[in-house]
């Protein structure tokens, strides 16, 4: 049986890419010892693409080495919390 090189494992490095998170955060008294917090969380802000890294599958030719799926876009979430 033959080896398909000598290069290590982990070598494939994907395409760079770049992510703007961002949280705001507001925080409401109640009453002594008792508190409402609210919080708006972003990720990837800007929703720019960012790529997966490329198929390294040797028994799939027609994929190998194309990038065939992308990251998460932008997610935003609302969140609030109460605290005694």
């Amino acid at each position: 049986m033959g080896t398909f090189g000598n290069v290590g494992v982990f070598n494939v490095l994907g395409p760079k890419f770049f992510q703007f998170d961002m949280a705001l955060v507001r925080e409401f008294r109640v009453r002594e010892g008792e508190n409402l917090q609210f919080r708006a969380e972003a990720f990837n802000v800007f929703n720019h693409v960012r790529f997966n890294t490329p198929s390294v599958t040797l028994s799939a030719p027609s994929t190998f080495g194309n990038i065939t799926s992308a990251m998460d876009p932008r997610i935003m979430q609302l969140a609030m919390k109460f605290t005694f």
